[in-house]
């Protein structure tokens, strides 16, 4: 039996496989060749063929010839192709992160591409079979069947060129990082857009609401809030999502509360566990922390000995700290008002706070770089914007200082070169000037190591 879940874990393993719209273009590709042969000879396509004469081949030997030629150029264009499809994905995850995969694999333009050369070969080969002898004894050449050919053999030179060009700046690291940032900034403006035009004041206590168990286990990436809104209309509750997205449940795990007590009700129950996605990937598009996190890897792959690169690893903490500002405007629980008709929310998430972003995205890089002063100076300048951007926020500023506290015992502990620690020594001032009384005690903890 397909229940939603199952359906939304099937949907997302098929639309993310790399040959998701190359069969999908070669079934249209295949039913284009049916419709092209089934016409060829009917009247109105003669006289259309008569206009256009001078573009079709009336030789047999010709038509094979050609169509031979496409088939042979096309296949080995689509095994290039691919090649570089797996070498690309091969240096990703050597020289990125293994999570930034399946946004590479699951690019439309790529499998548009590798689709439509499937689908040139297939209707090539098509039209070469249906040159054959005619019940009156005359061959019958699909002549407009070859020209259609002819055209996609020359789209598909176009497209191996545009697919060159796309899979070289794919993996460059820049074009990465920008992508990922420019797609977590919309994710997370997207929620800052929803809070903002449907505001609440007061948040319902849910420590007074029942608790619901979880029964599977794996990473809970989603829900089909659509479905789980209309249950929670229907049945007149409303649910809270403990747990943050990419959290690992297991089964017993209280991950979810009912402001009813819904022990009683196990058909309920079956149909709202039902309405949660759990798989393995990590797409930006289900959340802005999973496009955080892929920065912050690929910061730590950077700082690696085999690649050595600071200054990828610089550009991924400026735009985490860029990503933590817009974070702060949001509500540390997000909800939802679909089929809500008394303007409150029957669904609420549990938000990844502050707190909890600093410590995924920035332990990983402090421990990684912890002894090099160039970029713990830049931890501590990205510390320093994020700080100038909290003055009206004293927990989040609370909770940068707590952080910042222990990057300075890893900074006393490990960084010893006098030149380093003037540079540092200089950057603390300027948290100092930003916020003066927790400054100075960095200040002071520094210099009294």
């Amino acid at each position: 039996m397909f229940t939603p879940r199952k359906i939304a874990d099937n949907y997302r393993e098929l639309v993310s496989s790399i040959g998701f719209y190359p069969s999908l273009l070669s079934v249209i590709f295949l039913l284009f060749a049916v419709l092209v042969t089934t016409t060829e000879y009917t009247s109105f396509v003669m006289e259309l063929k008569s206009l256009l004469e001078v573009l079709l081949v009336d030789s047999e030997e010709n038509a094979r010839t050609i169509l031979s030629t496409l088939t042979g150029s096309i296949i080995s264009l689509t095994v290039f192709s691919f090649s570089m499809v797996m070498v690309v994905l091969n240096s990703a995850s050597a020289s990125l992160s293994p999570r930034v995969l399946p946004g590479l694999i699951t690019r439309k333009s790529h499998q548009l591409v590798l689709g439509f050369y499937l689908g040139s070969i297939i209707f090539s080969i098509v039209m070469l079979i249906n040159i054959r002898t005619m019940d009156n004894g005359e061959i019958g050449i699909p002549s407009l069947g070859i020209l259609f050919a002819l055209v996609f053999g020359l789209i598909s030179l176009g497209f191996f060129v545009f697919f060159i060009h796309s899979i070289s700046r794919a993996i460059q690291v820049d074009n990465v990082l920008n992508d990922l940032y420019k797609n977590t900034k919309n994710e997370l403006k997207s929620i800052i857009s929803m809070q903002k035009d449907n505001p609440i004041d007061v948040f319902p206590n849910f420590d007074d609401w029942s608790s619901i168990s979880s029964k599977t286990e794996g990473y809970f990436k989603g829900v089909n809030s659509d479905k789980l809104c209309a249950l929670c209309q229907q049945h007149d509750i409303k649910i809270y999502v403990v747990v943050k997205q990419g959290f690992f449940t297991v089964e017993g795990y209280p991950f979810l509360k009912c402001n009813h007590d819904l022990s009683d009700n196990e058909q309920l129950l079956e149909d709202l566990l039902n309405c949660f996605i759990f798989y393995i990937e990590e797409y930006v598009s289900d959340n802005y922390r999973f496009g955080m996190t892929q920065i912050s890897e690929i910061a730590v792959k950077a700082m690696s000995p085999g690649i050595n690169d600071p200054g990828t690893a610089v550009k991924a903490i400026d735009m985490l700290s860029i990503l933590l500002i817009d974070r702060l405007s949001i509500y540390n629980v997000n909800y939802s008002f679909k089929h809500s008709d008394n303007k409150q929310p029957l669904l609420y998430f549990h938000e990844t706070s502050f707190d909890e972003l600093l410590h995924d995205n920035f332990t990983p890089i402090r421990n990684y770089a912890k002894s090099d002063g160039y970029v713990m100076n830049n931890v501590l300048e990205a510390f320093k914007n994020i700080l100038f951007r909290t003055h009206q926020n004293s927990k989040a500023a609370q909770s940068l200082f707590t952080y910042l506290d222990a990057i300075i015992d890893d900074i006393n502990e490990h960084i010893s070169n006098q030149y380093d620690r003037e540079q540092i020594s200089n950057m603390l001032n300027a948290i100092a000037r930003i916020s003066p009384e927790m400054g100075e005690q960095l200040v002071a903890k520094f210099r009294h190591q």
